[in-house]
């Protein structure tokens, strides 16, 4: 292992995570809120201090006598762990030196589920609303960099040892990668995500939202984050126009970004082959289209209130009442159905509605689409929808095989057949998903959690989704949980991000051997 290659390496993505850190504090300048502007540059500064320190002592250790790069794989894939440790430590100062956050671990907390796009937050209702312009826009910020990878933007700009980054930053698009240059496919990647952000920016904008919602929302939609600079979330805008232009953007970032790239290079027509036949694609919509049905017919049978208050006014604009939205109409529950599902089953996290206080047959729905989540490749978290396919398939295969023990079978996805080391290695990794979970929600309810806040909290952060239930609904908050408790919760937030095996294989001993 060449030890001096990985810091090497981690020293410049902290050093391009300095000049994000620039962004805010430009935007706090510009708005003549120099105290925020100054916490950014010290933040910045702090940052920049130490990535040139590494880069600096360590500059001679990535190449061979033969000038050759002196790092591979192992140094790759340790690079990207401990930089999806260092990076959300430095992103935390913005909170602390702000005072937006005063605890360490709370700062350190709302920095990692930004930069991992989970949306979990430690922030109450009144501390979102109160968050200065810049913090805010760094909250949602720290989505878009985590949604791209900012190792995936090391690449783009630091092409040196990119395959092993790339590889690990983007495992949905692996194949890709080794059919063309790796740089090439990080570029492209990096326009399809710059592009799509510039699209919904532009659509919200139309719909009537000012240029900073516009692009906060932007970023939290296509990393599917889930950050609002408030606290009722979406529910603030109160308008089908922005609710529309946000499922039909979470919905694409929940696609596998391969799709979006084989359309830059070759067309619509390719793009659409690719998209027709993907059975993944053909599952992550038709989950997502039975679950909606099924949970607006719930609502409307049940009737009840979505959680959330309308003010309604007399003709001198006074606030006469106060109504909760009531379930009796099929649109609203269509509407609200359809926002809950996509955003949830993305792994996105916004909101419309108080879903913790729907029927439980809704809940227990919604907890399948966090489990199963996404397609492989994009920006969406949960196991993602080809493991659930291929876990499925392989339990499928093994009551036939009990039945009919001399009969071979092989897992199938669409017409190809997996091949057995794939099948193990997801079934495996399902496997492992499993053991922290069930090992996270009994050490949650050793904190004297109860059992259904402290699986729906592993859940939440595990699979990057952002909310639970309970305590830790769509409109509650991750601040009641002890402190160890947070700690653990955020190990896992980063566990989900790197899909467990770029963090734990730090922990080998044999890994770190020569």
């Amino acid at each position: 292992m060449n030890l001096r290659a990985v810091f090497w390496l981690l020293g410049r993505v902290v050093l391009l995570l300095a000049g994000f850190l620039l962004v805010p504090a430009v935007l706090a300048l510009s708005i003549e809120a120099y105290d925020d502007a100054q916490a950014f540059g010290v933040a910045a500064l702090a940052s920049f201090v130490f990535g040139l320190l590494a880069c600096w002592r360590n500059r001679a250790a990535t190449l061979t006598a033969e000038g050759r790069p002196d790092f591979f794989r192992r140094e790759g894939l340790a690079a990207v762990g401990l930089c999806w440790l260092a990076v959300p430590l430095f992103g935390a100062l913005p909170y602390l030196l702000t005072g937006s956050i005063a605890a360490p671990v709370d700062a350190v907390f709302e920095s990692v589920s930004g930069f991992t796009t989970t949306g979990s937050t430690i922030l109450e209702g009144p501390e979102i609303d109160a968050l200065s312009v810049s913090v805010a826009f760094w909250r949602s910020f720290t989505h878009w960099l985590g949604g791209i990878g900012i190792v995936l933007v090391f690449v783009v700009f630091f092409p040196v040892g990119g395959r092993s980054l790339f590889r690990s930053e983007v495992p949905g698009v692996a194949r890709e990668a080794t059919q063309r240059r790796v740089r090439d496919s990080a570029l492209g990647l990096a326009r399809i995500y710059l592009g799509l952000t510039m699209v919904i920016v532009a659509a919200l904008m139309f719909c009537g939202l000012p240029l900073y919602e516009a692009t906060l929302h932007s970023f939290g939609t296509i990393a599917t984050g889930g950050f609002s600079n408030h606290s009722n979330s979406v529910a603030h805008f109160a308008s089908r126009s922005v609710e529309a232009v946000l499922v039909v953007f979470m919905f694409m970032a929940g696609i596998n970004f391969a799709i979006y790239d084989t359309f830059l290079r070759q067309g619509w027509r390719g793009a659409w082959k690719a998209a027709s036949g993907s059975p993944e694609l053909r599952a992550y919509a038709s989950l997502m289209l039975v679950t909606t049905v099924l949970i607006a017919g719930v609502l409307w049978f049940t009737g009840g209130s979505n959680g959330l208050d309308l003010e309604v006014s007399d003709a001198g604009g006074a606030v006469a009442a106060s109504l909760d939205p009531d379930y009796s109409s099929l649109q609203r529950c269509v509407r609200d159905s359809t926002f809950a599902v996509v955003s949830v089953q993305t792994s996105t996290g916004y909101t419309t509605a108080d879903f913790n206080r729907w029927p439980e047959f809704c809940k227990a729905l919604l907890l399948l689409l966090a489990f199963t989540g996404a397609c492989a490749g994009s920006t969406g978290g949960g196991l993602k929808m080809i493991r659930f396919m291929i876990v499925l398939k392989a339990a499928v295969r093994s009551v036939r095989a009990f039945s009919r023990p001399r009969a071979i079978e092989t897992v199938r996805i669409g017409n190809t057949p997996l091949d057995e080391e794939v099948v193990g290695a997801v079934t495996g990794y399902f496997s492992l998903w499993i053991v922290i979970f069930v090992g996270g929600t009994l050490a949650l309810t050793a904190l004297d959690m109860d059992i259904l806040t402290s699986a729906t909290a592993v859940l939440a952060t595990l699979n990057n989704i952002g909310p639970g239930l309970q305590a830790l609904g769509p409109y509650g908050n991750f601040a009641e949980v002890p402190l160890i408790g947070k700690g653990l919760l955020t190990l896992f937030m980063i566990l989900g991000r790197l899909e467990f095996y770029a963090l734990v294989v730090l922990l080998v001993p044999r890994f770190w051997r020569s």
